[in-house]
């Protein structure tokens, strides 16, 4: 930790601060999701759409064009707009007045958060060395974890007290000031070789394409992602059907389930890979491979139980496996193209992980939820029981919705055997496709 200086220290902590506004503003609709279902009357899937694939769409739609334009100009200036940008979306958020408003304002938000990860991927390769990366960034994405535990914690609190409208307005506020003390207090690093022009994105594509360990590690990242978000999505509304918690105690599990256990797999993570994999690289896939290996009978258990103490530290053993190598994937791809292409890879790894994860796997977990609810109650379960006209749900309601969303989770869950696969073969070719692209360079 002594070789970082006293800027490092700076741009580590401030972007790591703007990553956890960046979570919050993301998953803020997952502590107020379910009011917001019970005033608008929506279903899970509906829910789904607007927490996950809205955002996701334009996420990773945007993420790449955002992506190239940071090979080529100010990589501080394209995240400090980005992060006013969906800032701003978040407070209009709560100013929404039907599903439509609300669809459209996530869009928003989506679109602002495209502009964060791979320019900020880019500047840690052009200011790190190599062994440093992995490091650095799970340092940075600790902002994911303390920001998942301040957003559910207050605005838990906020949506209780005051009403979900609130909860964005002081979810989405911080960002503004945090993007005007990054644009005048952090330069742009010296490009890694900055004479060379940015490759044409068909030859970035026709480069990531041919790594065999790119595509495992964004395909098996996705497949984590996939049900890592589709719990973060969902936890809340688990919790508020199946155990009767309100919102504030909903938000207090989830603070201890997902973000303290992100916060400390993330940062193990880099350590042991920056530590043990540096010099033999194949681990860079056999890690995560082991952890999801173990996260995955975790998380199946922990859905399957009844009472809620059990299943809250059994999530806390598969998140923090989960999440131990995220960060370190993330780098570690970076070192598979060229300097001038990392932007647009890890924007194209990006829209990979978001789009299995918070596009398919919410929307997804959502459409599960909803029929396997139905199967419990009825046929007229829709009709009878998320209709806005419907009134005030009975405890059968309630009951279907919630059995309906555990078997879904469990359903979900078996996707990780995707996951095991594609790290094993990531750590097959990742040594020798390190080697040469490093000789190439």
């Amino acid at each position: 930790m002594s070789r970082f200086s006293g800027r490092d220290w700076w741009f580590i902590g401030l972007l790591g601060t703007i990553y956890a506004f960046n979570f919050i503003d993301r998953m803020i609709i997952a502590v107020v999701g379910e009011p917001i279902r019970q005033e608008f009357g929506l279903s899970d899937f509906q829910l789904g759409i607007m927490g996950g694939a809205a955002f996701a769409l334009f996420y990773g739609g945007i993420g790449i064009p955002l992506a190239r334009l940071a090979e080529r100009v100010n990589r501080i200036g394209i995240v400090a707009t980005a992060t006013a940008l969906w800032s701003v979306m978040t407070i209009l958020s709560g100013a929404a007045t039907s599903y439509i408003h609300l669809l459209l304002a996530r869009m928003g938000v989506g679109v602002g958060e495209a502009g964060f990860t791979p320019p900020v991927v880019s500047l840690i390769a052009d200011r790190f060395p190599p062994e440093r990366r992995a490091t650095v960034f799970s340092m940075i994405a600790v902002g994911v974890s303390v920001g998942g535990a301040i957003g559910v914690l207050a605005g838990g609190w906020i949506a209780q007290t005051y009403g979900w409208r609130w909860a964005f307005v002081a979810a989405g506020a911080p960002g503004i000031g945090l993007a005007l003390l990054l644009w005048l207090t952090i330069s742009e690093p010296v490009r890694l070789n900055a004479g060379q022009t940015a490759p044409p994105f068909g030859a970035v594509i026709r480069r990531v394409g041919k790594s065999r360990a790119f595509v495992a590690f964004t395909v098996g990242s996705g497949m984590v992602a996939l049900v890592g978000f589709g719990l973060n999505l969902f936890l809340i509304p688990l919790l508020v059907r199946r155990f009767g918690f309100d919102l504030a105690e909903a938000a207090l599990t989830f603070a201890f389930t997902f973000s303290a256990a992100t916060a400390l797999g993330g940062v193990v993570g880099g350590l042991i890979a920056d530590r043990f994999a540096s010099f033999a690289h194949q681990r860079y896939g056999y890690f995560p491979m082991a952890a999801t290996m173990l996260a995955m009978p975790l998380f199946l258990a922990a859905i399957y139980q009844d009472e809620w103490q059990a299943m809250a530290v059994l999530l806390f053993g598969s998140t923090f496996c989960l999440y131990a190598f995220l960060p370190t994937i993330m780098t570690v791809t970076q070192r598979l193209v060229e300097p001038r292409m990392r932007a647009t890879a890890a924007a194209t790894h990006a829209f990979g992980q978001t789009a299995f994860g918070l596009g398919l796997g919410s929307a997804f977990l959502g459409w599960l939820s909803d029929n396997l609810a139905r199967n419990r109650y009825g046929e007229d379960y829709l009709r009878s029981c998320v209709d806005r006209a419907a009134g005030v749900q009975t405890p059968e309601c309630v009951e279907a919705a919630g059995t309906g969303l555990q078997q879904g989770l469990l359903i979900l869950g078996m996707f990780l055997t995707f996951a095991i696969v594609c790290y094993l073969l990531a750590a097959r070719s990742i040594g020798g496709e390190i080697r040469d692209i490093e000789g190439e360079i």
